[in-house]
């Protein structure tokens, strides 16, 4: 993508000064007056002028919430110690059912 592409809001020195205080993705597209895809595009644009890497804290966890979110939806997921204690192996068939808040799991023969 050419860099006239690139929203016109792109402030590099305004950026680096915002990174360099340590405020937070957040803070940052607040501050801005952007929104996080601008925030990453600018970002990546920056990197590119400077040859440097840039971390702004906070800017993959939206990203990181979506994901836990899926694994959610898909199930939960235990630790093999978690299941030990509960006299469940690797390779078990289980059901599981939610009540009450609780996670109740019953071991299929």
């Amino acid at each position: 993508m050419p860099r006239k592409a690139f929203s016109i809001k792109f402030k590099p020195e305004k950026l680096k000064e915002l990174i360099g205080k340590g405020l937070t993705a957040r803070q940052i597209m607040k501050e801005l007056g952007i929104s996080r895809f601008t925030l990453k595009e600018h970002l990546l644009l920056l990197q590119q002028q400077e040859k440097k890497v840039y971390l702004v804290p906070g800017l993959l966890e939206e990203e990181e919430q979506q994901k836990r979110i899926v694994k959610f939806r898909r199930g939960r997921i235990f630790s093999p110690s978690a299941l030990a204690e509960k006299d469940f192996n690797p390779g078990d068939a289980f059901e599981m059912e939610e009540r009450e808040g609780r996670t109740i799991l019953r071991k299929l023969s």
